[in-house]
């Protein structure tokens, strides 16, 4: 797994005694604020670590933001993280471990970890703040609220887009396939690429899923079947797809390779394992934008980074990709409806239920970005994605497209 090392010591400090760490801006043991604490469960130390370490420092981050503005008025919030490794063995002791520590919510950062504690949460009434998304977890009365589009969506409209921008019909019909390990946010793009390829048979020549199980990094067999496609998905975990695309290039298969955001923020770890020329043009979906964008989210990002990680901010922003700035906007997102339910009702009155009924007509929107937001009946947050290509002759992400509806989104 290839995490630089300042990002493997602090990885490793924050999942040091198998559970959690607590972090607080303010240890003054004179405040008189109500103390809410917020769980977070995700991957500091496996497969998932590359793309989801970033994740832990823009947690630290609005935390310390939030409480030293003091931006939730009397409320220290207080945040405590426990690291699954990605196993499945230690994703309901993680939940349990949150429920006793007295999360209000929970933050989860792998919608597999979130479909096995769902039923808990909601028996419990702790919501679930998931981060990327499925069609599992969007479907009401559940206490799941995603801050993202499934990936079902976002392969569907992906797709569209292809038809209409990308490819020359003139060739044919394009082949496509998918692969990764089967895990939940994997299974749920090769689900939306089957289904988008069946109901456009005009459009496109659905080859195969291919998902073998977590921790598969020979891919001789995938390859072979799928070798002679035009566009090959690789959804998610960023392990699995360099081993995938470093193979399949070996191969000579030349097929453009497609996916939804995870493959933007695992850019920096795609380029240093495989090498431009083997990304080059490859095409994902990515609401977020990029550092070098003149944009409200980028210029406030960029604000936190060089305020609590002046050491690191450089090093964070040139490595590319979309890992931080991306969680960044989903966790502020976050912490703004955080920060409505308790005005709603009262710091001391605050809890799981009172974050639900907030939720019901919660909405934002960043200057030049497309409304945020959830209803009672939708629990995904994001309605609308650009395309970004990756780019070998600029080293860089190029964005492809205006923003454009994901599939399956309804108003």
């Amino acid at each position: 797994m290839m995490i630089n090392k300042g990002h493997r010591v602090i990885a490793c400090l924050l999942a040091l005694a198998m559970l959690a760490t607590c972090c607080s801006a303010c240890d003054n043991s004179q405040d008189e604020r109500v103390t809410i604490r917020v769980g977070s469960i995700t991957d500091l130390t496996g497969p998932g670590a590359p793309i989801l370490v970033h994740f832990v420092y823009i947690l630290d981050d609005l935390v310390k933001y939030y409480n030293e503005e003091d931006l939730i008025p009397g409320v220290k919030i207080e945040v405590a993280t426990y690291d699954t490794r990605s196993e499945a063995s230690r994703i309901l002791p993680s939940y349990e471990w949150m429920k006793d520590w007295g999360a209000r919510v929970i933050i989860v950062c792998m919608p597999q970890e979130a479909e096995t504690v769902l039923n808990f949460a909601e028996e419990d009434e702790i919501p679930l703040a998931v981060m990327p998304a499925t069609e599992a977890l969007i479907q009401p009365p559940a206490w799941a609220y995603c801050f993202s589009y499934p990936a079902a969506f976002a392969m569907k409209s992906l797709l569209k887009w292809i038809s209409e921008n990308h490819w020359d019909y003139g060739q044919g019909f394009p082949k496509v396939g998918c692969v990764s390990w089967r895990e939940s946010y994997s299974v749920d793009v090769e689900e939306g690429i089957r289904e988008y390829c069946q109901a456009h048979p005009d459009k496109f020549d659905y080859v195969a899923g291919l998902l073998p199980p977590q921790g598969t990094v020979a891919w001789g067999g995938e390859v072979e079947k799928l070798k002679d496609c035009d566009y090959v998905a690789v959804p998610n975990i960023p392990t699995a797809i360099g081993t995938f695309v470093r193979e399949y290039r070996a191969r000579a298969a030349g097929a453009t390779f497609i996916g939804p955001d995870a493959v933007a923020a695992a850019r920096d770890f795609l380029v240093k394992m495989c090498g431009w020329e083997a990304v080059d043009g490859t095409l994902a979906t990515n609401f977020t934008g990029l550092w070098t964008d003149d944009t409200e989210p980028a210029r406030l990002a960029r604000e936190i980074l060089y305020r609590y990680r002046p050491d690191y901010a450089e090093e964070i922003m040139s490595a590319g990709g979309t890992g931080y700035l991306g969680g960044f906007q989903s966790l502020y997102t976050f912490f703004e409806l955080l920060r409505s339910a308790i005005r709603a009702v009262g710091p001391g009155y605050f809890d799981g239920p009172a974050f639900c009924a907030e939720a019901a007509s919660f909405k934002t929107a960043w200057e030049g970005y497309p409304e945020w937001g959830f209803t009672a009946a939708r629990r995904y947050a994001i309605r609308d994605t650009l395309v970004y290509e990756f780019s070998a002759e600029l080293e860089d992400l190029v964005k492809m497209s205006d923003w454009i509806p994901v599939t399956g989104a309804a108003g």
